[in-house]
């Protein structure tokens, strides 16, 4: 399996969530959240805006040789403390198909996810396919993500505090309603028995959410992703735009990874400059009309600053522009392994 150099990866995230674990442990319960517009939205019906990072997979926590060493939970500790005052986890799900799920969820999911709920985040369980979907040979049949979701979602049903992110990165078939078809009947066996707000990626690494204009996922509280790295082009609104950001005045949506690196060993996907490619999302892409902000951040052993309009890159503290409407993402670097890249986009 291939993984993303963390040299100065940022896996953007996040904002929402929902519901309340079936297991029992000590929990610390978040306002309900749902979408509304463009929007995210508590119970009292005010914008939320969530900030955060995504971490490694546990079960690979011993695997990547460029990470940092520390435990998944002590890197939770590291996101609510030392200024990050994250908001939100996303933890990663990478070898759970076909696995024991109840020994799966015991061990690499519910721990993680009673540790992040105890220290006031929200958490997105995120099934990190990076595969084909169908029944193609070599694909992921729809049979084994609902026999997942199938589990999870009731042992997390209407946790305020829990999100789902259905498929991470499905690649091929790149056709809208192909894809529809293939996860609308997991979403409605989702939503059979839980209300979490659900975070929808699409084709082509999770780049055509264009396709829910004029078509959407049907189910309710859903948002669609978009992942976003260099090799897409320039970050400016010419090139954005089309992509995400026209639809971002319509649809709730949210960039669960975005990345960078500057080292001269980047591969395709992720080559670009902190000061040229990411400080320009942050800068210049959000005027006043968009729904999502941005900030940036890098690693290896530490963070990198990087000047935006509101302050210090890699810090949750850092706030969208006053005048973005939706969901302003900022993003965090900490183990984050982003699978089979050389092929990709």
């Amino acid at each position: 399996m291939l993984r993303k150099s963390l040299a100065a990866l940022c896996t953007a995230l996040l904002f929402s969530a929902a519901s309340l674990v079936n297991a029992s442990a000590q929990t610390t319960a978040l306002p309900a959240l749902h979408t509304e517009g463009n929007r995210i939205k508590n119970s009292a019906g005010t914008d939320v805006t969530l900030k955060g990072l995504s971490v490694i997979a546990p079960e690979q926590n011993s695997v990547c040789t460029d990470c940092n060493s520390k435990p998944i939970n002590d890197l939770i500790d590291m996101t609510v403390s030392n200024g990050w005052n994250s908001k939100v986890l996303r933890l990663l799900v990478t070898e759970a198909i076909g696995k024991d799920l109840n020994a799966y969820d015991a061990t690499y999911i519910k721990p993680y996810v009673d540790h992040a709920v105890a220290k006031g985040l929200y958490v997105i369980i995120d099934l990190h396919l990076v595969r084909n979907y169908g029944d193609a040979a070599g694909a992921v049949p729809q049979s084994d993500v609902k026999g997942f979701w199938d589990f999870i979602a009731p042992r997390y049903a209407n946790n305020p505090n829990v999100l789902f992110e259905v498929f991470n990165e499905p690649i091929a078939p790149d056709n809208w309603a192909t894809w529809k078809s293939y996860i609308q009947p997991v979403v409605d066996s989702i939503r059979s028995v839980a209300s979490n707000v659900i975070l929808m990626g699409s084709p082509s690494w999770s780049t055509r959410l264009n396709g829910a204009l004029t078509d959407p996922i049907t189910g309710g509280n859903i948002a669609y992703v978009y992942h976003l790295y260099p090799n897409q082009g320039p970050a400016t609104a010419a090139s954005l735009d089309p992509k995400f950001g026209n639809a971002s005045a319509t649809l709730p949506v949210v960039l669960t990874e975005f990345g960078w690196d500057p080292s001269s060993s980047a591969n395709n996907v992720t080559a670009g400059t902190t000061s040229g490619w990411d400080c320009r999302c942050a800068s210049t892409w959000t005027p006043v009309h968009r729904s999502a902000g941005w900030a940036g951040c890098s690693t290896t052993s530490g963070l990198r600053s990087c000047s935006t309009r509101t302050g210090t890159c890699c810090r949750a503290s850092t706030r969208a522009p006053s005048s973005a409407t939706g969901w302003p993402v900022l993003l965090r670097s900490h183990r984050a392994p982003i699978t089979s890249l050389a092929a990709r986009r």
